[in-house]
């Protein structure tokens, strides 16, 4: 730690290899480690377990929404991605009074006339509710429902109500258990003599020189259990009964990659190649990010020998544009209508695309444009040209 209470990396005088650390903050900035732990349990859950399946009643669907539905009349699952819903109360006082609902690895899997309304279409979604209502917030008897093409503001339509979407989302008890943890006196005080709701505090994920890659806000410490550790060294096992506050973990896919980069940052491109779709999601959370060229005319070489989905193609082209083991400043939500429309590099620069069949033929079905013309890889490379950048397939 600094002198301004500033705390750039954790280390100990042990053989074992040093992972995790429970750090508190104060409100003035001042850091202060509780505990360091040689591996941490109960951090990765299969997003499988909190799938829902949702009816979107009364859907009047635009642009790659009703391309989907039309695609699923034949019976066949569409994969669609992220939806988000805006609710509101057509009886509400106030027009802009409405809910917010981020609904993610949405799949289409009915589409059916309507109900009530055979001009309108009901949808049966199997998807993971990432941002449910709020607890207090009562079901509307009359909803006007938009549908928003994740987070850009663009509208795929309407509905009238989504059967399943207002209910109790009890997330379970995930404990995490410290492995090999060597505790401060404060976390000792704090195993002996609890405090009623537990102390708030972070969890850093350490390389192995002690620096911290990333950093989850806040997790819960109130022991469910504590014993000496077989890791031996007056090490401890402790077990933290509530865990961390997020609702959807990492995957299991994500757990190699975290080993991965407690190695230490890649030196070689492509290293996220090896690891399947959520993983290379993952990879992303840990590079670093980069504006991209300085020189104006810089000429960057994009690999694209592995770029098969669209993880891998931000992966790519972040190593290409910025360097091995980071990522390009980009908006890519632009492709679904993002309003900031993308952002413009400082430099103009010449992307050499090597391989770019191998996209295009991996991002074929995939669709993120609001009218659903366009795949994946149609799309981005007309943005990338938008934004200064001359592109080169070969």
């Amino acid at each position: 730690m600094d002198e301004n209470g500033s705390l750039d990396e954790v280390g100990w005088g042990r053989d074992l290899p040093l992972r995790f650390a429970l750090v508190s903050e104060e409100w003035d900035g001042e850091r202060t480690v509780w505990a360091r732990c040689v591996d941490a349990d109960g951090l990765f859950t299969d997003r499988a377990a909190f799938r829902e399946r949702l009816t979107l009643l009364g859907c009047a669907p635009t642009g790659r929404l009703l391309k989907a539905a039309e695609r699923c009349a034949g019976y066949e699952p569409v994969p669609f991605g992220e939806l988000h819903l805006m609710v509101g109360d057509v009886d509400a006082e106030d027009p802009y009074d409405y809910v917010y609902c981020e609904l993610d690895d949405v799949v289409i899997i009915g589409s059916r006339a309507g109900t009530d309304d055979p001009t309108l279409l009901d949808l049966v979604v199997e998807c993971v509710v990432t941002d449910p209502p709020p607890f207090h917030r009562k079901e509307p008897a009359r909803a006007d429902i938009g549908l928003v093409n994740g987070t850009s503001g663009r509208s795929l339509g309407r509905c009238r109500r989504v059967d399943g979407l207002y209910r109790a989302r009890l997330a379970p008890a995930r404990p995490v258990r410290l492995i090999g943890c060597e505790p401060s006196p404060n976390l000792v005080r704090r195993l002996i003599r609890p405090r009623q709701g537990g102390d708030n505090l972070q969890l850093w994920f350490l390389d192995r020189t002690g620096r911290p890659i990333s950093v989850e806000e806040h997790i819960r410490v109130e022991a469910d259990e504590c014993r000496p550790s077989a890791l031996g060294g007056a090490l401890i096992d402790v077990t933290l009964k509530d865990g961390l506050f997020r609702r959807l973990l990492p995957p299991p896919a994500a757990r190699p990659v975290w080993d991965a980069w407690h190695e230490g940052p890649p030196r070689e491109r492509n290293e996220w190649a090896r690891f399947p779709s959520e993983g290379r999601s993952e990879w992303l959370r840990f590079t670093p990010v980069r504006p991209g060229p300085e020189d104006p005319g810089a000429v960057c070489e994009m690999d694209g020998r592995y770029v098969t989905d669209i993880p891998g193609l931000h992966c790519a082209i972040g190593e290409a544009v910025c360097g091995t083991g980071y990522q390009w400043y980009q908006c890519w939500n632009a492709l679904r209508g993002c309003q900031c429309g993308g952002e413009v590099p400082r430099v103009p620069f010449t992307l050499i695309w090597h391989d770019a069949d191998v996209a295009r033929q991996a991002l074929a079905g995939v669709s993120v444009d609001t009218d659903g013309e366009l795949s994946y890889f149609d799309a981005v490379v007309p943005f990338l040209e938008r934004m200064g950048v001359t592109v080169v397939l070969r």
